[in-house]
């Protein structure tokens, strides 16, 4: 596994994707911004639907909250390209790291447990049901995206601080 990894880094390292990202001084800070930019939409948005499932704010209609899954859609794109390029550029930093990984398997849940909305809720909330009529797993999606999600934030916080796998 060390050999396939060191080969991913340095592999990545040698791209000329690598080398702009990593030299051009304006490229890193704007990219952290936009992860942030991107994080906000997505969690914020994320914030609105999974309380209006879980039953907060019944005076608003679900499927007016619904809107707000497409901004979180976009933000996910904005946090994915920026954490892509992070990775290519600074894989040094990212691939050995453990609360990176424990990051990328965290959104692989919640990924998961996004399918599972769309699938499976989304269907009820395109209906009109109102929160306390969803079915009990509509509740537990919810609150499992709020836990997964924040705590994918956390760890992405964890990164600089944390060392080697």
């Amino acid at each position: 596994m060390d050999t396939l990894l060191a080969w991913v880094i340095t592999t990545l390292n040698s791209t000329a994707l690598s080398g702009f990202v990593m030299g051009n001084a304006y490229l890193f800070p704007i990219l952290e911004m936009a992860h942030f930019i991107g994080l906000c939409l997505l969690f914020g948005s994320l914030v609105i639907v999974d309380l209006r499932v879980v039953g907060f704010a019944p005076a608003v209609p679900i499927t007016s909250v619904d809107r707000f899954v497409r901004f979180a859609l976009i933000g996910f794109a904005i946090n994915l390209t920026s954490g892509v390029l992070f990775v290519i550029g600074d894989s040094d930093r990212y691939l050995v790291n453990i609360a990176f990984w424990s990051k990328m398997v965290l959104i692989g849940i919640a990924g998961l447990n996004t399918a599972y909305f769309v699938r499976r809720v989304k269907p009820q909330m395109d209906q009109g049901v109102a929160s306390r009529d969803l079915t009990k797993d509509a509740h537990v999606v919810a609150w499992l995206s709020l836990t997964l999600w924040t705590c994918v934030i956390i760890l992405g916080r964890f990164i600089p601080y944390v060392e080697d796998l």
